[in-house]
C-alpha cells in the first residue's frame, strides 16, 4: 500500500470468487491493484485496527456481502428498518400471524435467492445460507457451529425476543424442509433458537453431509 496523491491512494487487494464463501484460505486468490480516495482508505485502516484484522481482509469481507447478497436486494425489493421501528412492528402483529408471514418468509426467499445466486439447492448450501446470509449479513442472529460426528448443530441467538424466536424457528424450518425435505428439530427460548439436524448416515460423514462450516466439529 502506497500514498500516490492528497486525494488517492492504492490499494492491493487478494480476492475470492466463492459464493457464500466462509473462510479466505479455501479459494483461490488474486492481486488486484485499485485507487481509492483516501479517506474511504483512512476509514479501512481504522476499522481494520478496530476489529483487530488487515485492510485487505476487511475489504475482503465487504465485498464479498456485495458481491453474494448486496447486488441482489433491488431484484427482491427489500429496505433497511432501524431496530426499534423492526420491533415496533413485529410486536404488533399476535402470534398466529408471526407464524403465517415467517412460513411464507421461510417457503420464499432462501430458495429464490440460492436460485438466483445459482448455487446447488442441498443440504450445504442451506447451512452455509444461515451462517452467512441470515446471520454474517441480514444479523438475524450471532451464528454458532458446535456439530457433531452424527448431527448438526447450530445455535442462532439474538436480542429481539420470543416472538422472532417463533419467527426464526417458523422460517427456518420451512426453509428447511421445502428446499432439502429435512425438519429439523428446535429448542426455543426468548433470545436463544437451537437447530438440530440429523447427518445422513454414510460411509463418509463429512463428504455425504457437503459442509465445511467455519466453526465447530464435523
Amino acid at each position: 500500500m502506497m500514498g500516490i496523491s492528497n486525494s488517492v491512494r492504492e490499494l492491493n487487494l487478494n480476492s475470492d470468487h466463492s459464493p457464500f464463501a466462509l473462510r479466505l484460505d479455501k479459494t483461490p486468490t488474486q492481486t488486484k491493484s485499485f485507487r481509492l480516495e483516501a479517506d474511504i482508505l483512512d476509514a479501512l485502516e481504522v476499522e481494520s485496527a478496530r476489529r483487530g484484522t488487515s485492510v485487505n481482509n476487511l475489504t475482503n469481507q465487504i465485498l464479498r456481502k456485495w458481491v453474494n447478497f448486496d447486488r441482489y436486494l433491488q431484484d427482491f425489493g427489500y429496505v433497511m428498518l432501524s431496530v426499534h421501528d423492526f420491533l415496533r412492528a413485529l410486536n404488533s402483529f399476535d402470534d398466529a400471524m408471526v407464524k403465517t408471514l415467517a412460513l411464507e418468509s421461510g417457503r420464499r426467499f432462501p430458495k429464490d435467492l440460492i436460485l438466483f445466486t445459482g448455487q446447488k439447492n442441498d443440504l450445504r448450501t442451506c447451512v452455509r445460507f444461515v451462517e452467512t446470509i441470515l446471520c454474517d449479513y441480514m444479523r438475524w442472529g450471532s451464528y454458532h457451529n458446535s456439530s457433531t460426528e452424527s448431527e448438526f448443530v447450530v445455535t442462532l441467538r439474538h436480542n429481539y425476543g420470543g416472538k422472532w424466536s417463533m419467527a426464526l424457528e417458523s422460517i427456518l424450518g420451512e426453509m428447511f424442509e421445502v428446499n432439502v425435505g429435512i425438519t429439523p428439530k428446535f429448542t426455543v427460548t426468548e433470545s436463544t433458537l437451537l437447530m438440530t439436524i440429523p447427518k445422513p448416515q454414510e460411509s463418509n460423514p463429512k463428504a455425504a453431509a457437503g459442509i465445511e462450516p467455519a466453526s465447530g466439529v464435523l
